[in-house]
């Protein structure tokens, strides 16, 4: 149900976003052209921050947290970096994401392709990671014993 929730409050956070008004400065981002070039957009309603995450095909990447929709750099709450390593899908294989960040946290999962999803006729996919212990063998639980993941999207 907690996931099912989420991955509301996430549609809904692109729908809003989508209808915004356009302002006169534009944000920069990386070409969203393919997977290894590309931005990952997140929210954790926990926490209320917004992430916006870019990485690139030399497997490295940079994590810059917000407080607000509206990203302003001069108010970044997290700025973190890591390197990850992802394994195309086959036919009997869903694609599979591990990130480890420069203070050792490891996050590992899956690839939620949503076809049905899309931004400017981009399709939005989303990655359902979760947390790893620090050997990277196990999930990791909060101390309530409730699995610690999170969602993480981007359109290609």
């Amino acid at each position: 149900m907690r996931l099912l929730r989420l991955l509301m409050s996430a549609v809904l956070l692109l729908a809003v976003s989508a209808c915004e008004k356009p302002t006169d400065e534009k944000r920069v981002f990386p070409e969203l052209e393919t997977l290894e070039d590309t931005m990952w957009y997140s929210y954790d309603a926990k926490r209320d921050i917004y992430y916006d995450i870019y990485y690139n095909a030399d497997g490295e990447g940079r994590m810059l947290g917000y407080d607000t929709s509206e990203r302003n750099e001069e108010e970044v709450l997290v700025d973190r970096t890591f390197t990850y390593d992802y394994t195309r899908a086959t036919e009997n294989l869903d694609a599979i994401v591990n990130v480890t960040f420069a203070d050792g946290q490891r996050y590992g999962g899956i690839l939620i392709p949503k076809g049905n999803l899309q931004i400017s006729s981009k399709d939005v996919y989303i990655i359902q990671l979760y947390e790893l212990t620090a050997d990277g063998e196990d999930i990791a639980y909060d101390e309530n014993g409730n699995i610690k993941s999170t969602l993480m999207m981007w359109r290609e």
